[in-house]
C-alpha cells in the first residue's frame, strides 16, 4: 500500500475529495495523510503540497513530493526525494497545456523527464483527457493523480481509458 501525504488548507477538502476519487478509478491502494498527521520521521512514498502549509519551515521525506507552484513560491520547504513540481506556469514539471470549452477536456503534460526507480524515466509526453470537470481548481488534483498512476507503471492509453471510458487514438 502506497502513503500519500497530503499538505493542505482545511478549505481544500475539494482537492483531496478531487484526487481521492481521481486515485480510485486507477484501483490503486493508498492511504491518505493530511497534514496533521504528518510526522518528521516518517516516509512517505508521496507528499503532495498544494497550499501554504500551516508552518512555514516544514522537512518531508519521500520518494516522490509534489509542490504546487502556483501557491509555494515564497515557503522554506525542505524536500528529501524527487520534486515534481505542477501547476499552470509553463515551467513545472506537470501542468495542463489546453483545456476544452465548456470544460470537457484537457491536454495533460509531462514537461521533462522524470526518474521513476533506479532504472527507468518517463519521458515528457501530452496526453489528452476527456472528462468532464467543474472548475479550473479541479485540474490540480488531475494533474497529480495521473503523474502518480504514471509513475505506479500505468501507461498513457490506460489512464485515459480509466478517467473518460473512451479509448485514445494516437495519430
Amino acid at each position: 500500500m502506497r502513503t500519500i501525504a497530503i499538505i493542505a488548507q482545511k478549505e481544500e477538502n475539494d482537492f483531496i475529495f478531487n484526487l481521492n476519487k481521481i486515485l480510485s478509478k486507477f484501483d490503486m491502494k493508498y492511504c491518505l495523510i493530511k497534514e496533521k498527521q504528518i510526522l518528521k520521521e516518517k516516509h512517505f512514498d508521496y507528499v503532495i503540497l498544494h497550499s501554504k502549509p500551516q508552518k512555514i519551515d516544514i522537512s518531508l521525506n519521500s520518494s516522490y513530493c509534489f509542490i504546487n507552484m502556483d501557491e509555494h513560491q515564497e515557503n522554506n520547504v525542505d524536500v528529501y526525494g524527487n520534486v515534481i513540481t505542477f501547476g499552470f506556469g509553463r515551467k513545472n514539471t506537470i501542468t495542463i497545456s489546453s483545456t476544452s470549452k465548456e470544460n470537457q477536456g484537457f491536454l495533460y503534460c509531462i514537461q521533462r523527464y522524470l526518474n521513476i526507480n533506479a532504472l527507468g524515466m518517463l519521458e515528457p509526453e501530452e496526453i489528452p483527457i476527456d472528462v468532464e470537470f467543474s472548475k479550473e481548481e479541479d485540474l490540480y488534483a488531475y494533474m497529480v493523480a495521473i503523474t502518480i498512476a504514471r509513475i505506479e507503471g500505468n501507461g498513457s492509453e490506460y489512464i485515459a481509458y480509466k478517467l473518460s471510458g473512451k479509448i485514445m487514438i494516437n495519430k
